[in-house]
């Protein structure tokens, strides 16, 4: 063999060895990022400790969430955040800033798409009345919605890993530790289907965040290797902590079973009547507790049952008292109605921080033609038994608790309409005048909550709660 032969021979070598070198790292790469990989999926039905945060289950356990910009209202002061009691009131007119413009076509969006409405209104502010496109939750929108402003899309989950790099990070002043900065691909899973309203073009536009889930996205997760085992990177100061309080990295994970209940059997197991409170179904005059809507006095009756009520004329209000510009107009409307009537008093004691002065101003009361609307046995304007609109009804979890019993927890939402209320409801002139009937008729009572469903026995239990509320604001409907 001659020196060129011995050369290339030895060229040929070298490229194979390198080549068979590169090659078995990236199997063990591979490797590696498949056992970091199941280490993540692992960890996402992780159940945290008080003393451990898991990033990786607390990411997976949060809502994906389309959300809308309460700031945008410029309206009346809101009186509750609760499903349908909440409006947002933007100006028509006048000058907006490009984040406004922004969040109106995402209420826009959501309009189309049904989960908002949307109509105008004239609001007096500061003693102009203003046109204002009033924005409102629709039943659509509250079946998808989580909490107050979240139209739910889903939860993110680790999709794959694309990186790994290996690092070394100070712990003292003299030793460092080897961890593994891990890049991984989150998003919404193609097997997890997405409402079909977020496939509308003009919500895909309005709200990036769909195709960012659709498409995945980077999220980076320090990770190191104990015992043989990957686990998410903890540091010495988290560890110490731990050990201060006695714990551990937690190692208990979520076991959620597959329902066993046909949603035919919970509708069968979900009786109303259980659920429901004797006053849910009572409407509010002005200046009821249940309404929102504040008088300067409740005047006592020896008659648990009498409506009365003062507004005083002589009263320095603030600026953000509406009694005036607000309840008393309403008042006077349904004094117009026939519904209550109303004399001037003198000499009527303040309340609270008034207590001890005197007033001068009006009494409302209940007029003698409509003592009959008040329910005895309730002792409230009581608008007989409603009708079950049933929006959701969905097994949320299906868990063994010890060794002998098994509950699937049902969570629930319905509207109840009143298709059939008492004869006095029937007058045009007090649906037209009063807005807490004419609201309580349009839109009925809201319930949610859950209940248990207890399959050893084949019955629901009694575990359970709830609450129901009017479907909108007798403030904002005024």
């Amino acid at each position: 063999m001659d020196v060129l032969q011995a050369f290339f021979v030895t060229i040929v070598l070298v490229l194979f060895s390198n080549t068979y070198a590169f090659g078995s790292s990236d199997m063990e790469f591979d490797s590696q990022k498949n056992d970091i990989f199941a280490a993540i999926k692992k960890d996402e039905n992780l159940k945290p400790h008080f003393t451990y945060e898991s990033s990786i289950s607390n990411f997976v356990s949060e809502n994906q969430c389309i959300r809308i910009n309460h700031n945008l209202h410029k309206g009346e002061r809101q009186k509750s955040k609760r499903a349908f009691k909440w409006v947002i009131d933007v100006p028509t007119k006048g000058k907006i800033s490009s984040k406004e413009a922004i969040g109106i076509k995402e209420l826009n969006a959501l309009v189309t798409v049904k989960l908002l409405s949307k109509k105008t209104v004239y609001i007096d502010i500061d003693s102009i009345k203003q046109k204002f496109n009033r924005y409102r939750l629709t039943v659509k929108g509250w079946k998808e919605s989580v909490g107050r402003d979240c139209f739910y899309l889903g939860k993110a989950k680790h999709l794959s890993v694309t990186k790994v790099k290996k690092i070394q990070v100070p712990i003292s002043r003299d030793s460092k530790e080897t961890l593994y900065k891990v890049t991984t691909i989150v998003g919404i899973a193609r097997e997890q289907k997405l409402p079909d309203w977020a496939n509308h073009q003009d919500v895909r536009q309005a709200f990036p965040l769909v195709d960012k889930l659709v498409k995945g996205y980077e999220r980076i997760i320090s990770m190191n290797k104990v015992n043989g085992q990957w686990a998410e990177y903890l540091s010495p100061s988290s560890i110490k902590r731990m050990a201060k309080s006695g714990r551990t990295q937690s190692s208990n994970y979520f076991n959620t079973n597959a329902s066993i209940t046909k949603k035919e059997s919970m509708l069968d197991a979900f009786e109303i009547e259980e659920h429901r409170n004797k006053y849910w179904s009572c409407i509010s005059l002005p200046g009821q507790s249940s309404n929102g809507v504040r008088v300067d006095k409740e005047l006592k009756s020896s008659s648990q049952y009498n409506y009365s009520v003062a507004i005083f004329d002589n009263m320095k209000r603030s600026k953000w008292d509406d009694i005036e510009i607000k309840t008393k107009p309403y008042l006077e409307r349904l004094v117009d109605a026939g519904l209550l009537t109303s004399h001037l008093q003198n000499g009527i004691e303040g309340n609270k921080k008034n207590r001890g002065k005197l007033f001068n101003g009006t009494v409302y009361q209940l007029s003698s033609n409509y003592n009959h609307i008040i329910d005895k046995n309730k002792g409230c304007i009581y608008l007989g038994k409603g009708k079950v609109n049933l929006v959701e009804l969905k097994i949320i979890a299906s868990n063994a608790r010890g060794n002998h019993s098994l509950q699937e927890i049902v969570k629930y939402k319905y509207i109840m309409t009143y298709p059939e209320p008492p004869e006095w409801v029937k007058d045009p002139v007090l649906q037209s005048q009063w807005s807490d009937l004419k609201g309580a008729l349009d839109y009925g009572l809201a319930c949610d909550g859950t209940f248990e469903i207890d399959l050893t026995e084949e019955r629901k239990m009694g575990a359970g709660s709830g609450s129901c509320w009017w479907a909108y604001d007798s403030v904002a409907e005024l």
